[in-house]
């Protein structure tokens, strides 16, 4: 029996075992530029902290259970061509990264912060606008060998109240954006909205090839039960699965991070989350699907180190099946 608890050292990082994972199985992290991943899952020298931002994805890329990393930072800010250009030079061709969308199309309303200025409070006219998608964010991915490294783009989006949107109003006008899109690239949906999860959001995104995100994430219910709720609603047709892992289950975001920094090693193993991701990449190879899964280090405490023993337990339920 598989014992989920365990965790991979550093040095098992570069196991050859990894080469053995289904070439469909997707792992990675959130972001990858941690100060307290010096020394262990970095071990190159680099000149300075801008250098290291730079171009320590090279060196990431080398660790053979990671396959794709989610770009977290496009959640803030639309993509540079540049930055992806810089990117795709440091990964290997089989790389596929996640995209999180630009939060100017997710957020119903701007939250009262700063950081949002004059807009801070107000509802936001740019909410699920196709348009502006496809000229600030889908335009920065036309080189050809960023393009040949994309993977699924995730949207994201907060929780809220029925009193910002009627549910049933979001997951129409949801449906209605998802048409518009592209039909050459992917895209998962990520609500962190329980009530969301319903034979109406499933119709809207089986209508367009779009994935739900299954998300460990605070107030969601798990992965696992994620799952078998998708399945009751009719489950999804798009030929791929995503799946990010967050935080634990009722500890928030900032709580997360209290408890986690400096992210150096892994604090907290959660087995159920590790065997439920097991069970979600088994899914996928059964349906021969593809499945990215990538984990932020306020998950465990390591993302790094969560990932790949996450893909060597993967491996060791594999070949333990008849």
């Amino acid at each position: 029996m598989t014992n989920f608890s365990s965790t991979l050292t550093p040095e098992d990082l570069h196991s050859p075992d990894a080469s053995r994972l289904p070439k469909n199985i997707f792992l990675g992290t959130s972001t990858w530029t941690f100060p307290g991943w010096r020394g262990t899952i970095y071990k190159r020298e680099y000149k300075s902290e801008r250098d290291f931002s730079q171009r320590c994805l090279e060196e990431y890329a080398t660790i053979p259970w990671f396959r794709t990393a989610c770009i977290d930072s496009l959640f803030y800010n639309p993509p540079s061509p540049t930055t992806l250009e810089r990117y795709a030079a440091q990964v290997p061709d089989s790389f596929r990264w996640v995209s999180k969308v630009w939060e100017r199309l997710t957020i119903i309303s701007y939250p009262k912060h700063a950081r949002y200025g004059s807009s801070a409070g107000q509802n936001n006219p740019d909410f699920l606008n196709a348009e502006l998608f496809k000229e600030r964010v889908l335009s920065a991915y036309d080189d050809p060998q960023v393009r040949m490294r994309t993977g699924p783009f995730v949207f994201q989006f907060a929780p809220f109240s029925e009193r910002s949107m009627p549910f049933s109003e979001f997951t129409e006008r949801l449906g209605e954006f998802l048409t518009k899109l592209p039909k050459d690239h992917e895209y998962a949906v990520e609500v962190r909205n329980r009530e969301l999860l319903s034979a109406a959001y499933c119709r809207a995104l089986n209508e367009s090839g779009v994935t739900h995100c299954f998300n460990h994430w605070n107030s969601m219910p798990g992965l696992r039960e994620q799952m078998k709720t998708i399945a009751a609603c009719g489950g999804l047709k798009a030929e791929f699965y995503v799946a990010r892992l967050l935080t634990p289950l009722g500890i928030t975001y900032e709580g997360a991070a209290k408890l986690f920094e400096p992210y150096d090693k892994v604090l907290r193993p959660s087995p159920q989350m590790r065997a439920d991701v097991a069970t979600f990449a088994k899914r996928a190879l059964a349906t021969g699907k593809r499945a990215f899964v990538t984990a932020n280090n306020k998950a465990e405490g390591n993302s790094a180190l969560s990932m790949a023993t996450i893909g060597a337990l993967l491996l060791s339920e594999l070949e333990q099946t008849p």
